[in-house]
């Protein structure tokens, strides 16, 4: 096969080669000029008209179309129509997170129990270990502009240390933004072992943190003394505590009644705690003590009523009316009473439920700019990240959605994703395909061109009725075709490349004749026309 430079559209090689003449420094990312949209900043006024720059993945500057220039280096994404939001912040979730399988355990004097319910009770535990950002998840996320998310394990009590990732891929590792970012303590109680009642655990909590203070302060004076001191034996869940209760790093406590938001307040005043509360569906109904306390409160957008609650004991028609007319309530009545907040999809299962959640806890009376800063600069400031992220300003992480219609709206959709300021574009919502006008199963041979030269490449179609399957290859590799449509003349298709260990998703549009496939591949940072034609039967 015939290259006659790198194959630039892949992992953006081009890209660096343009810029390689420039810097020999770091590694540069592509330059976009996002023209002709509405723009919300949130931190500032809108501006009806205007450009945004983004280089190297940070916002370079913003404002009315007429005061912003346009580089010359900048590939131009035409938003007319569209209205510019800083990417949405899911602040607490526990998606992306993959255990493995539970395995049971002999502990001294106890039942077999399952090392599930053991992970609870050590704070040292790392979400980023058992993170799997699946490439569905993170396009579940993107379909309703969320681009940062905080990740925490739900179970347990000692729930482990969580992770804030921007969601620019599926590579863990260049997704971290803070890790780790807080210890996540739950009011959980376990079956059969201790603690088996909260006011068990609320034993176990105080006197943990009891012990962390003693623990850190033996130790501290034996080092001090050097000698004729004891040396004190080390505990290894002590250690992982200590920096939270005597360093002041930041505790997340889980709360899912009025209840426990009362104990939480408790243990933050009494072991002057760095502390934010998460779950808080029944928030509004400790307005008070919550707008004393001051404490960052992620609000979840799970309106199910816990099992405390009255409205889960009186019956099902109670239950469900709750769900629907007094749980979605919570985040409008705390912000009548003057209680900030962050939203967040904790206790959901899926993503799809958010922006439908969203939609009730505004008709239930939150305002639509509240809800806005509280999916944007309230969790960014929070998660001690207002300087980074959560608006659209200079300097700030290049986290861009484009929308078409106004965010939270029925029939809004998020049109382009930015994030790291790499661009993610959203598939269309599927529509009925037509009857496939042709067959093209079988080998077809052409050429792929991009900006820095041409790529040969061989594409193999299946085809079952309109569904197209099949791979492409190159002599960077063979990739697998999927979500093949053919319809009528209109072909489309996605292919996951992996080169290098970069792994870019790549999406086809175009037409076929008889002999003749045209079209253009798409891809995170620009685009490719690629031309095939049909191999004759005795070529291989």
């Amino acid at each position: 096969m015939k290259v006659n430079k790198c194959f630039s559209f892949i992992i953006c090689i081009s890209i660096l080669f343009i810029f390689l003449s420039i810097s020999s420094s770091a590694r540069v990312g592509p330059t976009y000029a996002i023209v002709n949209c509405k723009i919300i900043p949130v931190s500032a006024p809108e501006i009806p008209k205007g450009v945004i720059i983004i280089r190297d993945g940070l916002i370079e500057s913003l404002g009315p179309s007429e005061v912003i220039s346009i580089p010359e280096d900048a590939e131009v994404i035409e938003a007319e129509g569209l209205t510019a939001y800083p990417g949405l912040i899911d602040a607490h979730t526990s998606l992306f997170i993959e255990l493995p399988k539970k395995e049971t355990v002999q502990t001294t004097g106890s039942p077999l129990i399952s090392q599930e319910k053991e992970s609870g009770r050590y704070p040292d535990v790392m979400v980023f270990k058992v993170l799997k950002p699946k490439k569905s998840k993170i396009e579940s996320f993107h379909k309703i502009g969320v681009t940062t998310v905080l990740v925490a394990q739900e179970k347990g009590i000692y729930t482990g240390q969580s992770v804030l990732l921007n969601l620019n891929g599926d590579e863990k590792e260049k997704m971290v933004i803070k890790n780790p970012f807080a210890l996540h303590i739950s009011f959980s109680t376990a079956k059969g072992v201790y603690p088996a009642s909260v006011m068990g655990t609320m034993a176990l909590l105080r006197q943990s943190f009891l012990d962390a203070e003693h623990y850190n302060t033996y130790k501290s004076f034996f080092i001090k003394a050097g000698k004729g001191i004891k040396r004190p034996e080390y505990n290894p869940f002590l250690e992982a505590l200590v920096p939270f209760t005597q360093d002041k790093k930041p505790i997340v406590f889980n709360c899912k009644n009025q209840e426990d938001i009362k104990r939480a307040l408790g243990l933050i005043k009494e072991f002057k705690l760095n502390a934010l509360l998460s779950g808080a569906n029944e928030a509004w109904r400790v307005a008070e003590y919550l707008k004393k306390a001051e404490i960052p409160l992620l609000v979840s957008l799970d309106f199910k009523p816990p099992y405390s609650s009255i409205y889960v004991n009186q019956g099902e028609e109670l239950k469900k009316k709750a769900e629907k007319e007094i749980y979605p309530a919570n985040a409008s009545n705390l912000h009548k009473s003057g209680v900030k907040f962050a939203l967040t999809s904790y206790g959901l299962t899926t993503a799809d439920k958010f922006l439908g959640n969203i939609q009730n806890a505004l008709k239930a009376g939150l305002p639509k700019e509240e809800a806005l800063k509280a999916l944007t600069i309230h969790p960014a400031q929070y998660l001690g990240v207002g300087n980074l992220i959560g608006s659209l300003e200079p300097g700030k992480i290049a986290n861009v959605i484009l929308v078409s219609g106004e965010i939270f709206e029925d029939k809004s959709r998020v049109e382009k994703v930015f994030v790291d300021g790499v661009l993610f574009k959203m598939k269309k919502p599927p529509q009925k395909a037509k009857a496939a006008a042709l067959n093209i199963a079988g080998k077809w041979t052409g050429t792929v061109s991009g900006p820095m030269g041409e790529l040969e490449t061989t594409v193999e179609f299946e085809q079952e009725g309109n569904k197209i399957i099949g791979t492409i290859s190159s002599n960077f590799g063979i990739w697998e075709i999927t979500e093949g449509i053919l319809s009528g003349e209109e072909l489309d298709f996605t292919f996951i490349a992996k080169i290098m260990d970069e792994t870019v998703e790549m999406t086809f549009s175009g037409k076929v004749e008889k002999d003749l496939i045209e079209g253009t591949v798409d891809f995170p940072g620009g685009s490719a026309e690629l031309q095939l034609k049909k191999a004759p039967e005795n070529s291989f």
